[in-house]
């Protein structure tokens, strides 16, 4: 009888106790699976883009409706470098094809239906996600390299520094807990402690991390105030790049120091430097370096120099890219005639990193409108 009691008890724990999880057989690092079976809704699948995004979402799911904003900024940015989002819902086409057009330039990537689920099946389930939306980032060599919410800026990272084979997400992770204490530090006006942080990450992979070195310097003209500093480090990195011949990041370092409105005081004559450079280590069919190279001139006020630069660029570019240049080159013509600069489209040009939001973006139920 005793037994029996004990019997009992033993059950009812196993059948309190939490059933175990299958664990996720796709995460980053994964080969990314096939999605030749989903049905167009808008665009056309591309052949072997350099960097692809696959978008879970639905036209009930508010955080996703708030996330098409960013993803289409972002592809229409980076179209032109190889980028291409493909936003995956299991929804009616009766449901889908509406919504879409209703937003017409405001979700201008690609559109898709999986009515069967098997795309789904194959990324949402096998990675263990059951909210939406939610964005799989696929670089080189098809694997996945991201897993997560598209509103997070990491998400964003993912996508501009694979496009440039910058992105490392084990090198990412390694690194997370170095920049916050760098940025906390740099909160509480602890720069020497700041910029130790800030060094101990770059010198995990300086090409990597290019973009922190640019975030130290921001850091050091705008929050330090130390100007002289500032542009002692801004002539290290522009030496450092050359002689590593780093291409995107002394296109980096040249929007840095002409364009980037999160900077308080520009360096246009530096700028030309690292432009010049970039254009001197460049393949003489890069179109970005000649560009780069225009932006810079227009910074400067050399408004025809920046003409004869963008035109070179827009020669250099594929067919599919040529027209992401024009608006550019459209504006630099205007500013020649008034001899006064006019608004410039914001060129596609990687940002450096940013900081992760203090609250984490939302998501809502797989199938729950």
């Amino acid at each position: 009888m005793r037994n029996t009691i004990f019997s009992c008890a033993a059950l009812a724990l196993l059948a309190l106790a939490p059933i175990p999880q299958e664990a996720p057989t796709l995460f980053v690092g994964s080969i990314a699976p096939p999605i030749d079976s989903l049905e167009m809704v808008q665009g056309e699948l591309v052949s072997n883009p350099k960097v692809r995004v696959v978008e879970f979402w639905a036209t009930w799911c508010g955080p996703c409706k708030q996330s098409i904003p960013h993803i289409n900024e972002l592809y229409q940015s980076q179209q032109p470098n190889g980028l291409e989002v493909i936003g995956v819902s299991d929804e009616t086409r009766a449901k889908v094809e509406p919504f879409v057009r209703k937003q017409g330039s405001q979700m201008s990537y690609t559109v898709a239906l999986d009515p069967e689920k098997k795309i789904s099946s194959a990324y949402m389930q096998a990675a263990g996600k059951n909210g939406i939306p939610c964005a799989f980032v696929i670089g080189q060599n098809n694997k996945i390299v991201y897993i997560g919410h598209p509103m997070d800026p990491e998400f964003t990272n993912a996508v501009k520094l694979s496009l440039t084979g910058r992105y490392d997400p084990k090198l990412s992770k390694q690194a997370a807990p170095l920049l916050d204490a760098a940025r906390n530090a740099i909160k509480a006006k602890n720069f020497k402690d700041g910029y130790r942080r800030f060094d101990e990450v770059i010198a995990l992979d300086p090409m990597i991390f290019s973009d922190i070195a640019l975030e130290k310097y921001r850091v050091m003209l705008n929050d330090e105030k130390n100007t002289v500093g500032a542009k002692n480090y801004a002539k290290e990195m522009s030496a450092a790049f050359v002689a590593a011949g780093d291409t995107v990041a002394l296109r980096d370092l040249a929007f840095t120091l002409s364009s980037d409105p999160r900077v308080s005081i520009y360096d246009n004559d530096l700028a030309l430097v690292a432009a010049e450079a970039m254009l001197k280590s460049s393949s003489s069919s890069d179109p970005s370096a000649n560009a780069t190279l225009a932006s810079v001139h227009y910074a400067r006020g050399d408004f025809a120099k920046a003409v004869e630069a963008q035109k070179k660029a827009m020669r250099l570019a594929s067919p599919i890219a040529k027209g992401s240049y024009k608006p550019t080159l459209d504006a630099y013509e205007l500013a020649v005639k008034r001899g006064v600069k006019v608004a410039v489209p914001v060129a596609a040009v990687p940002q450096p990193a940013t900081e992760k939001p203090t609250t984490v973006p939302a998501t809502v139920p797989v199938g729950t409108p």
